[in-house]
């Protein structure tokens, strides 16, 4: 149904675009905002580090492997968050405003249920972390490190869901202010808490953590506030919220995107641990193309989130999407070009800006041109599960991640590295056949869809 207070914005992304041009300039806008606020976000993680530095080996090796770990526990929550895409850009494309922040809700139901064990699983990282095999000198700092980020999940997920509901309807830069503003209260907050000062004294590590949790609190106010002219607007009231049966469904859209997101992340966590078996400096080589690849990643996960919001307003509103999903999943691939020309060209001096041994410096140049050819299929799956989001299509994602680093990926990565001992160009290459079939399987579904929908 229509409602009289859809906005401009709303009426717009739910416009078919008359040419391709117009169409990248509509999803370049909306991805902008989501690219500046995933660096802000990987900026509050490197902050920490640099402030816990002056601290040490240990402590920073401590923080580095909670924040790891932690976003490890957070994955599957943060995917089931980007479930609501669908619901919401689907509901502002048909103009019913109350179904999107009935969504929200709903969605916000699933997600505060999931957050439970994720809760549970921070409170026991201590074991997990032995389990796993992790130094005994960084374990129990890192665990407490933990326990206190585990008090954050709550307002973590408040503001990831609260991010999709307003991305849906186009409202891209309000996640992005706040995360300027969290970025600039963790730096205060850090140094105050690490270091000490005006009286107070420094909790050391610890400190950084207290910091995170303020400000995951902050910044999910700060959404909150944006929301609440359209929440005021539109509230739809609780009645069915709480509905078993909707619940349900809703749960069959966003859990299946939680577990693909948590395969994805936990795929290059193993393929990190596979880095690890080969020594320190295949580990250090690693994690020099691992940082490289997630900086260049962060524009096509931009441009994801544009596809999930355009796409699904164009379903909602009975539109054609087949133009938007072409230009995105063009825009993806297109977007990786410029990384891997320079992976592939410089791959030396790149890997100097990380790491002056020359025996990290030849490991990590071996693999970038790898990594080259890894950015262009990264940015196409990517993408690929934006447009599928905005579809509604969850469950076909999910099966990709399966096939692409399950069955493909990581053994292959593991034979190549250990079997012909090819080492850690091995594990590479494992990765990028598993980015490529993950990529062919999301392109041939979208395809597909795009006849049958014509």
């Amino acid at each position: 149904m229509s409602h009289p207070a859809a906005s401009g914005t709303a009426n717009e992304l739910a416009s078919p675009s008359p040419d391709a041009a117009t169409e990248v300039r509509r999803q370049l806008g909306l991805a902008w905002p989501v690219v500046l606020g995933q660096v802000g976000l990987i900026a509050m993680n490197v902050e920490d580090l640099l402030i816990v530095g002056r601290l040490g080996e240990t402590a920073t090796a401590a923080v580095g492997l909670a924040h790891t770990w932690g976003f490890a526990t957070l994955a599957l929550g943060i995917g089931a968050c980007a479930g609501i895409d669908p619901l919401v850009s689907q509901a502002w494309g048909a103009g019913d405003r109350p179904a999107a922040v009935r969504a929200l809700l709903r969605g916000a139901v699933v997600v505060g249920a999931l957050s439970l064990p994720i809760i549970a699983v921070h409170f026991g990282s201590e074991a997990f972390l032995q389990a796993a095999g992790q130094p005994d000198g960084i374990v129990p700092l890192a665990a407490s490190y933990c326990r206190v980020l585990g008090l954050g999940v709550p307002p973590f997920f408040a503001f990831q869901i609260l991010r999709q509901f307003l991305q849906g309807s186009g409202r891209m830069r309000a996640a992005t202010w706040a995360i300027a503003i969290g970025n600039v209260a963790n730096i205060a907050l850090a140094l105050l808490l690490v270091h000490g000062a005006f009286g107070i004294p420094g909790m050391g590590p610890i400190g950084s953590a207290w910091a995170t949790l303020a400000v995951r609190w902050l910044m999910a106010l700060v959404l909150l506030l944006a929301a609440l002219p359209v929440l005021r607007v539109d509230w739809p009231g609780l009645e069915g919220v709480f509905s078993t049966r909707a619940l349900t469904q809703v749960a069959a859209i966003t859990l299946p995107v939680g577990l693909q997101v948590g395969l994805e992340v936990w795929a290059f966590n193993l393929a990190s641990f596979m880095a690890g078996w080969l020594g320190a400096t295949a580990t250090a080589a690693h994690t020099v193309g691992l940082s490289l690849a997630s900086a260049s990643f962060m524009i096509p996960l931009g441009i994801s989130a544009a596809a999930a919001t355009r796409v699904g307003n164009l379903v909602g509103a009975g539109g054609p999407w087949q133009r938007a999903a072409r230009v995105a999943l063009a825009l993806g691939a297109c977007s990786m070009c410029g990384s891997a020309a320079l992976y592939a060209l410089f791959p030396a001096p790149l890997a100097r800006l990380y790491n002056a041994d020359p025996a990290v410096i030849a490991a990590a140049a071996a693999i970038l041109p790898i990594a080259a050819l890894f950015q262009v299929f990264d940015g196409t799956q990517a993408v690929g599960f934006g447009v599928l989001r905005g579809l509604g299509d969850t469950r076909l994602p999910l099966l990709a991640n399966v096939v692409g680093y399950g069955c493909i990926g990581l053994p292959v990565g593991a034979f190549l590295a250990f079997e012909l001992n090819w080492g850690l160009s091995g594990i590479w290459l494992g990765l990028t056949l598993g980015l490529a079939s993950v990529a062919a399987i999301l392109v041939g579904r979208i395809q597909w869809m795009a006849r049958i929908n014509r």
